[in-house]
């Protein structure tokens, strides 16, 4: 943002002056002659979405005259404040930002700041902003006020009354700078607003600071859950792009992706290329080393061991230190290992001088920050002489990029299994609808190719109301271990997802084979349950008639989804119960594979057979 050029010294202290003085009643003129004239400067900066990577909208900013003293907002609105005419600026603000957005028929919708406050202005005047959208012509539903609270408020009556006022005039809601100030939780609970913007302090170095990263990813949990859009604002580095793409973020705003201008672009085409960006949805599948790598300051290989030793014995806190060669990793000091060898006699003859690249671990763990939690542990635990006060170093494509602490590793670890198992089906301790919605959407985040099948017993109720449900258990648990043993375990995935339903989610290019492998062993294997001399029975269906049922049956129903048009779990839902219905009315044990690789709302004409197959 361009700096105030010539600034009066005394600005600040001027307005914070609490009587009237000479130059305050000068600040306020000049204010009302800006206010009257309207001579504020809108500038734009873009919302862009990474699922699409399209803007979706820009965010008015406003700036006084170049050169002035009231240039920037801070020095605008503090003016408005002491003067008391915060809602005379800000009506003054909204109509050359609409009218200038309207003049440069720019896409999207126009995000307005607005300070709830400014209702208790004596120049509020209700309804000024119908008037300004109808002397414009832009309609109420493409703008979106954006709720900034930097002051304290003994009730929150005010921003109730102004997110009610303007959502009932077809205006959407934003609370701005969302963990910053007092937008706070209960601010975010009473608004349940249309976005909510994270406040830059936690997207500033994201991707090095992983306590910042718990942080959004709670952010985003709740705001998901309780249908509110996500705004990341701020974001001035690509790896901070990367890190909020991967925790699923809605929508992003920053330097990095375009300054304010009063021109701005209405596309991407040109600049930074979104392609590598793409959003990884809330529930992640797995958590990788990368998810809880912090950085920590390296030391050169050359460095004197005598100096490694001063700096642990001066900082009971740390426990080991990454030896980097450039930016290649070599391994890791341990404090205690060092510290050992030095408490013997003579060592500081024999080792002080001594570059500290001797001294490096034998058993240095290195690892790449896509490497699974869960492999990591195993590489700390299974090796019986690891010394588990050594911290893992880390490393992205051969480079440098921090450690992980063991104590947190084996922390995240614990607290996965932990969430497994809230997720896993009681009886065969397969894992149920999350983990199942978790990796589906990751495949497609990573545009795998993909076959889903959904397998249901036939007539299965009839079944358990005669022969009772401990038989009944034993032959879900009979199909939990078929359907283990026909998939392959490092490719597939098999899910319980309540009863007698099972779904597969086959990377496999083989999956039919193992499918009629599956139905072939089902039908001897429920035969075989059968009482001996009973392979039929009297029992009532569904609608209460009374009827014989032979042995138990299995359908099966695939569809492979095109990842270029299916985005959610939710999607490719839609087309298994399609494919699961369809292959229960055909009857008997089969297999049937839907056709339809795309929700309806994308063309027939797009939706080929082979479409998935041409990625």
């Amino acid at each position: 943002m361009s700096a105030i050029q010539n600034p009066s010294p005394d600005i600040e202290s001027v307005l914070s002056l609490t009587e009237p003085s000479e130059p305050l009643r000068r600040f306020s003129e000049q204010l009302q002659r800006l206010i009257d004239e309207r001579r504020l400067q809108p500038l734009f900066q873009p919302i862009v979405s990474l699922d699409n990577r399209r803007i979706i909208g820009y965010e008015a900013l406003i700036r006084g005259e170049q050169g002035r003293d009231l240039y920037t907002p801070a020095q605008l609105f503090d003016a408005a404040r002491c003067s008391q005419q915060l809602a005379a600026l800000e009506f003054a603000c909204r109509e050359v930002s609409c009218r200038k957005f309207v003049d440069l028929k720019l896409p999207g919708k126009l995000f307005l700041n607005m300070s709830p406050l400014s209702f208790t202005d004596k120049h509020y005047r209700e309804g000024v902003t119908r008037e300004i959208l109808a002397r414009v012509g832009l309609a109420p539903e493409r703008v979106v006020f954006e709720l900034t609270e930097r002051q304290p408020l003994d009730e929150f009556g005010p921003l109730r009354a102004a997110t009610d006022h303007f959502r009932h005039q077809g205006f959407a809601v934003a609370l701005d700078d969302l963990g910053a100030g007092y937008a706070g939780l209960r601010v975010w609970s009473e608004l349940n607003p249309d976005y909510v913007k994270i406040d830059r302090h936690f997207i500033s170095g994201i991707d090095a600071d992983p306590v910042k990263r718990e942080f959004v990813r709670a952010m985003l949990d709740i705001a998901h859950r309780i249908g509110n859009r996500v705004i990341a604002e701020g974001i001035e580095r690509e790896e901070e792009l990367r890190t909020l793409a991967s925790l699923g973020v809605d929508y992003v705003q920053g330097f990095l992706l375009a300054r304010p201008s009063a021109t701005p672009p209405v596309n991407l085409t040109q600049g930074l290329s979104l392609d590598g960006f793409r959003v990884r949805h809330h529930d992640s599948f797995r958590q990788t080393v990368g998810d809880i790598t912090q950085y920590a300051a390296s030391i050169e290989p050359s460095t004197k061991t005598l100096t490694v030793v001063e700096r642990f014995r001066a900082d009971p806190q740390l426990t080991c230190l990454p030896v980097v060669q450039g930016d290649r990793p070599l391994g890791m000091v341990s404090r205690s290992e060092l510290l050992n060898i030095f408490s013997h006699r003579y060592s500081y003859e024999l080792h002080a001088d001594k570059p500290v690249e001797t001294f490096i671990c034998k058993r240095t763990i290195l690892v790449e920050v896509g490497c699974e939690l869960k492999e990591a542990g195993q590489m700390v635990t299974e090796d019986p002489l690891q010394n588990l006060s050594v911290d893992l170093l880390v490393s992205q494509e051969g480079s440098y990029a921090g450690v992980v602490r063991i104590g947190r590793l084996l922390r995240c670890i614990t607290e996965e299994k932990l969430r497994l198992a809230r997720h896993s089906n009681p009886l065969t301790q397969l894992p149920g609808n999350v983990p199942l919605y978790e990796w589906i959407d990751h495949l497609l985040l990573e545009r795998q190719l993909f076959t889903v099948a959904y397998c249901d017993i036939n007539q299965f109720k009839p079944f358990n109301d005669a022969f009772g449900y401990g038989m009944g258990d034993d032959v879900i648990l009979m199909l939990g271990e078929l359907l283990i043993r026909h998939v392959d375990s490092v490719r597939d995935f098999v899910g319980h997802v309540g009863g007698d339903d099972f779904v597969l989610v086959f990377r496999s290019s083989d999956w039919r084979e193992r499918c009629e492998r599956v139905l072939s062993e089902f039908s001897r294997a429920a035969s075989a349950l059968m009482p001996e001399g009973q392979k039929d029975y009297w029992s009532l269906d569904r609608v209460g008639q009374r009827q014989r049922f032979g042995s138990l049956t299995l359908a099966i129903g695939c569809v492979t989804p095109d990842p270029r048009y299916c985005k959610t779990h939710h999607q490719v839902a839609h087309l298994l119960a399609d494919a699961k219905h369809s292959a229960k009315r055909e009857g008997g044990s089969v297999l049937f594979e839907s056709r339809r690789r795309a929700p309806a709302s994308v063309p027939a004409s797009e939706r080929s057979i082979g479409s998935a197959l041409d990625l």
